[in-house]
């Protein structure tokens, strides 16, 4: 009777286990794992994303991979936008040259620093990966079903939504060692940017000084600078020296652009889903 009474209460003990949410969500994913269930779907979603940081990074990190791109180029900082236009619009009025010249610092083109922005990217763009990819590893079977069935990009913007700023911290290192490594015309993005800043800083200077100020006006009463021009000079403002945070933030948002489009890619064209776990999960939307 004994014996009968312990076999009873294992069997109940049992029961109770099998029975339990863990248990069942466990059970219910080695059942669907192998046709489209949670396992694979989240496999799959990790998958994808890994395709489309690959992709991105290898065509990012090819000369002229962000240059050459109008989606993802990086472009000049709103400050310094504001700073070339003036200098431009200015520079054959001889009153605003002697307040130039009075700066001691002849600054690079603004295609050539761009340039050199856009080669730093370039240059760390392949240096993303593992980063990628190890953020990847965190998400959860809850949230992949969602995912799968969401918008477009929704896997990338869980992945950005989530890791961004864990990103951009690990991604920073290549950034600045790219920014202070790349050459163009024997000018590194550090150093362009260095003397641009140090330029544009002590004009803002001699802008706010009294005597400029009131060579400014006199100017502006004797029709040698037009109102617009002294409204141009007044928005000039101070720029920060380094550009670390810049280049990383346009850098990831490029890269996240670019994993974007092929997240889209693998949803739509079977062709680009270059693994089973890929067509089994994303195969499944194909019959939506």
């Amino acid at each position: 009777m004994d014996i009968l009474k312990n076999l009873s209460s294992v069997i109940n003990t049992a029961s109770d286990i099998l029975n339990s949410d863990a248990a069942k969500q466990v059970i219910g994913a080695i059942n669907n794992g192998g046709a489209g269930g949670s396992v694979d779907i989240a496999s799959g979603l990790k998958a994808a994303l890994k395709v489309g940081i690959e992709t991105a990074a290898k065509n990012l990190g090819a000369e002229n991979g962000y240059l050459a791109d109008a989606a993802v180029k990086i472009g000049l900082p709103k400050e310094a936008i504001t700073t070339f236009g003036a200098v431009q619009s200015l520079a054959s009025n001889q009153a605003f040259n002697s307040v130039l010249n009075a700066t001691g610092v002849s600054i690079p083109s603004s295609d050539t620093i761009i340039t050199l922005f856009n080669r730093a990217a370039e240059n760390a763009a392949p240096k993303s990966v593992d980063t990628f990819v190890n953020a990847i590893t965190n998400m959860s079977i809850d949230d992949a079903k969602n995912i799968l069935f969401g918008e477009d990009n929704a896997a990338t913007t869980y992945l950005k939504n989530n890791t961004y700023t864990s990103l951009q911290s690990a991604f920073m290192p290549s950034i600045t060692n790219s920014l202070n490594s790349i050459q163009v015309a024997n000018v590194t993005p550090t150093q362009a940017w260095s003397t641009y800043a140090t330029y544009n800083n002590k004009l803002v200077e001699l802008l706010d000084s009294s005597a400029v100020k009131a060579a400014l006006e006199l100017a502006k009463l004797t029709g040698v600078l037009k109102e617009e021009h002294i409204a141009s000079l007044a928005s000039i403002d101070l720029v920060n020296k380094d550009l670390s945070d810049y280049i990383t933030g346009k850098a990831l948002d490029g890269l996240f652009l670019k994993v974007s489009d092929k997240e889209n890619d693998i949803r739509h064209n079977a062709s680009a889903r270059v693994s089973d776990v890929l067509k089994n999960v994303f195969g499944m939307l194909d019959k939506k």
